[in-house]
C-alpha cells in the first residue's frame, strides 16, 4: 500500500468522532488478537507468557508448530520470527498498566474540573462529528470515572503487594498492547458524555447515581467481580510454584480471573450507559477486546495445566465461561 492510498484511510479515520474511533481501534485490536492466535507460528512464538512462554533459546530451536512437511517460505520465516521473540520485557512490567491508568484518570480528571483545552478538544469533536448524540446523565460519568480510578488502584495495589516475584517475561507487543488498552480505557469511560460535559459545569452534583437503579446494578456487578477477581489473585499469590489453583472459582474455571475482568468492564458498561441504554458501546468494545486477549491466554493456560498435572487433574473446569466455554 503505497502512501497515496494510505493518506485518505489515515483522513477517514481522523474524521471519525472520538467514540467510534476508540470502538475501532478496541475492535481492531481484538481481532489482530484472535489472528495472532489463529496462526500457529505467531500463536507458539508471542502469545504465551511467564511459565507458558516459550522463548527462543538458539537457531536450532525447533517450535511446537515445526513439522518436516513444511514449506521453503515458513522455513525461512521461522528464524525471523525467532528473532522477533526475542524481544521481551520482564513480567513485572504488568505494573505500569495500572499506574498509567492511575496516571491516565488523574490527568481527565483535572482536565475536566480546570476546563482543560485537551478534554474540551475531544468533548467538541464528539458533539460535532455526532449528529444524534447519547444523553449520558453527568452522574453516571463522575460514576465511571471513580469506578475506573478503582480498578487502576486496586490493580496496582495487588500488581505491587500482592502478586507473588517473577522472573518470567513477555513478548514486548504484550506489554505495549496493555498500555494502549488502558491509556484508551481512561478516555472510552466518559467520552459518550460529549453533549452533557459540554452543556454542564463541572461543579454540578452527582448525587442523583444513588436514585440511579442501572447505575447500581452496574457498580453493583463491577464491585462483586472486583472483589472475586481480588480473592482469585489472592490465591494464586499463595500458591507454591506451578501448583494447580484449586479455591473458590477455580474449581470450576480455569481462570476465572479473567472471567472477573471482563465482568469488571461489563458492569462499568452498564453503569455508564446513556440514557435509555443498557450498555455503554465504547466500554462495551473495550471489553470484546478484553475478552478476546485473555480469552486465548486461557486457552493456553488450561493446556499447560493438562500437560503439567494430567487432564484428570483439570477435570471439566471451563477456560473462562461455566458451561459454555
Amino acid at each position: 500500500m503505497t502512501l497515496a492510498t494510505r493518506a485518505p484511510i489515515l483522513a477517514r479515520l481522523v474524521d471519525l468522532s472520538p467514540p467510534l474511533l476508540l470502538r475501532s481501534l478496541f475492535l481492531t485490536a481484538a481481532s489482530i488478537v484472535v489472528a495472532v492466535y489463529a496462526i500457529p507460528a505467531f500463536r507458539t512464538r508471542f502469545l504465551a507468557y511467564g511459565s507458558r512462554a516459550t522463548t527462543p533459546t538458539g537457531p536450532t530451536r525447533r517450535h511446537p508448530d515445526a513439522s518436516p512437511a513444511q514449506s521453503r517460505p515458513a522455513l525461512l520465516l521461522a528464524p525471523v520470527l525467532d528473532r522477533l521473540a526475542t524481544y521481551r520485557v520482564p513480567h513485572r512490567w504488568f505494573n505500569h498498566f495500572y499506574l498509567l491508568s492511575v496516571l491516565c484518570s488523574l490527568f481527565w480528571a483535572y482536565q475536566y474540573f480546570f476546563h482543560g483545552p485537551l478534554l474540551r478538544l475531544l468533548v467538541n469533536k464528539a458533539a460535532q462529528a455526532d449528529p444524534r448524540p447519547a444523553n449520558v446523565p453527568l452522574a453516571r460519568v463522575h460514576l465511571a470515572w471513580l469506578l475506573m480510578l478503582a480498578q487502576g488502584l486496586r490493580r496496582l495495589y495487588e500488581s505491587t503487594f500482592v502478586s507473588r516475584p517473577s522472573s518470567s517475561t513477555m513478548w514486548v507487543t504484550h506489554w505495549l498492547l496493555g498500555l494502549f488498552f488502558y491509556a484508551n480505557m481512561s478516555v472510552a469511560v466518559w467520552i459518550e458524555a460529549s453533549q452533557t460535559l459540554q452543556a454542564t459545569a463541572p461543579s454540578a452534583a452527582s448525587l442523583n447515581v444513588f436514585l440511579d437503579p442501572q447505575a447500581l446494578v452496574g457498580t453493583a456487578l463491577f464491585h462483586w467481580a472486583s472483589l472475586e477477581q481480588h480473592k482469585a489473585h489472592a490465591h494464586l499469590a499463595s500458591l507454591k510454584k506451578y501448583t494447580l489453583p484449586t479455591e473458590g472459582a477455580f474449581r470450576y474455571i480455569v481462570c476465572p480471573h479473567y472471567t472477573f475482568e471482563c465482568l469488571i468492564y461489563l458492569g462499568l458498561s452498564i453503569a455508564a450507559a446513556p440514557e435509555g441504554q443498557w450498555l455503554n458501546k465504547t466500554i462495551l468494545c473495550a471489553m470484546i477486546f478484553v475478552a478476546a486477549n485473555l480469552g486465548v491466554t486461557a486457552v493456553g493456560t488450561r493446556e499447560w495445566y493438562e500437560a503439567k498435572f494430567g487432564k484428570d487433574a483439570v477435570g471439566n473446569r471451563a477456560r473462562m465461561m461455566p458451561l459454555i466455554w
